[in-house]
């Protein structure tokens, strides 16, 4: 129950931005070539003996006649040589050492043993074989004499039919400006809008910002999560699901959001020239999204208001705001 003070209201109003994100690493390209195994201090696919005409062995192995020509790639977090979790076959080999190869969809049961590919669990991982180039993936692992199968291979420029890969390393990114923004001094004659400094201003300015990214095919989500305004006994009335205008003499908490750059959106009723806010501490608002996935960043500027009545209980009025950013992957 509201009870009507008669004094002067001071306020000191403190909202506190908390940040959950969910993130991967930043896309990087996959880069492979052949050197000497002293030279090589990424990871290794597989040796061959020589850099044409060649048998093929697992990586593990140390015949030393295959020091001269190991297939070393680097570029992506994670990146390693184990056929199993999230791989891909890069080639089938008559045996660990002194093998003849064949692409991966062959299955001839003399090729028991495979060459990999590996990278953490979300990237995708695409091996091909494609003539005279490896247009379309990021590098060229290496050459095979003939295809599909019972083939000597060698380096990347030794035969026509080549070796491809690709890795799509799925990234987001999420920032948030200020961890803490304050209204200053509310009075029932005014609007008062939350500023970085924690002083407020009596014109509507940003508050904070957020910036996003990813290339997650379907783009992502912003989620915003948190009560309104409270003291711990009473609690000013936030403005509810539908954008309105702020209004001196009654009470309200909400925010607005404006997009640029990228092609990130804004989502009602957060999107419009008024305010509002639909969250509490067990329910979330969306309040932006993107649909795209084109890795470009877009910021949103966030404007926060609050307005009270003359029967509001004095005091700081705080809160705690949890954003939740999830991916389209």
């Amino acid at each position: 129950m509201k009870i009507k003070k008669i004094k002067n209201y001071f306020y000191i109003v403190l909202v506190v931005i908390f940040v959950l994100f969910f993130a991967k690493s930043v896309y990087a390209t996959l880069t492979c070539s052949v050197k000497t195994a002293g030279a090589c201090s990424d990871i290794v696919m597989f040796r061959m003996s020589g850099s044409s005409n060649a048998h093929a062995e697992l990586p593990g192995q140390t015949t030393s006649v295959y020091d001269n020509n190991v297939v070393c790639c680097s570029g992506v977090t994670g990146l390693g040589n184990s056929c199993s979790g999230n791989y891909k076959v890069l080639m089938r080999m008559s045996g660990v050492t002194n093998a003849h190869v064949e692409e991966n969809t062959q299955t001839n049961v003399n090729y028991t043993q495979n060459a990999c590919i590996s990278s953490i669990f979300g990237d995708t991982i695409t091996v091909g074989y494609q003539a005279s180039n490896c247009n379309g993936y990021d590098t060229t692992i290496a050459s095979m004499e003939r295809s599909p199968t019972n083939s000597q291979i060698g380096n990347t420029s030794a035969y026509n039919n080549k070796i491809c890969a690709d890795i799509f390393s799925q990234s987001i990114t999420f920032n948030v400006s200020d961890s803490s923004i304050g209204f200053g001094s509310l009075t029932p004659t005014g609007i008062r809008y939350a500023t970085g400094d924690g002083i407020g201003s009596d014109s509507e300015t940003e508050s904070y910002n957020v910036s996003a990214s990813t290339n997650a095919p379907y783009g992502y989500l912003i989620y915003l999560q948190g009560d309104s305004l409270s003291n711990g006994i009473s609690t000013i009335d936030p403005m509810g699901g539908t954008n309105i205008p702020p209004a001196s003499g009654s009470e309200g908490f909400g925010m607005r959001a404006v997009a640029s750059g990228g092609t990130g959106t804004v989502v009602s009723p957060y999107d419009g020239s008024g305010f509002a806010y639909d969250a509490s501490s067990t329910s979330s608002t969306v309040v932006a999204e993107e649909t795209t996935g084109d890795d470009i960043t877009t910021t949103y500027s966030i404007r926060t208001v609050a307005t009270i009545d003359s029967l509001l209980d004095p005091g700081n009025y705080t809160t705690n705001l949890t954003y939740v950013i999830v991916a389209g992957f």
